[in-house]
């Protein structure tokens, strides 16, 4: 029976890392972005980013807040201050993706480009913070769960019969 759990956590170890490097390739796009300003923006990688920025995102905090802090907290109840932490910076995130969103899509379509100093800091202080909280993640959230898993399974192995 501690077989097909294992293997859901191991595929939410998977699924965990692969949002991971999905968000630092949202890194990677917006910082591209933000070094191109003011002339040389791929347009086409814009209006891309901006039409995937949130939705990744979203997909990428809602697999975490539904399978890896749970399973932290169920393990280590004492890091619901450190969940509560990422959670809000979720939220953060998330709200602005919503702001950069809207910034790529004036610039690219609409062409509004007086602010481009402004529309730089939007774009860095999006990847800058989702930089520090993937750092965060990778280096001590992945690893714990990992960790929290391989003695998950220790534990729960059949005991043999005492004589």
């Amino acid at each position: 029976m501690r077989g097909p759990i294992s293997e859901i956590s191991d595929r939410g170890a998977a699924r965990f890392e692969t949002c991971l490097a999905q968000q630092v390739d949202l890194c990677c796009a917006l910082e591209t972005l933000a070094d191109a300003l003011p002339s040389r923006v791929d347009t086409r990688a814009a209006t891309v980013l901006a039409e995937t920025l949130q939705d990744t995102l979203h997909h990428c905090h809602q697999m975490e807040e539904t399978f890896i802090f749970p399973a932290l907290l169920t393990a280590c109840p004492d890091m619901l201050s450190t969940i509560t932490r990422l959670r809000a910076e979720h939220v953060e995130d998330e709200e602005q993706a919503c702001e950069v969103k809207d910034a790529i899509l004036n610039f690219v379509i609409l062409q509004k480009r007086k602010d481009v100093e402004e529309f730089g800091y939007l774009l860095r202080g999006l990847f800058v913070a989702l930089r520090r909280h993937l750092a965060f993640d990778r280096d001590y959230v992945l690893p714990l769960y990992r960790r929290m898993d391989v003695v998950s399974n220790i534990i729960s192995l059949p005991q043999p019969p005492a004589h």
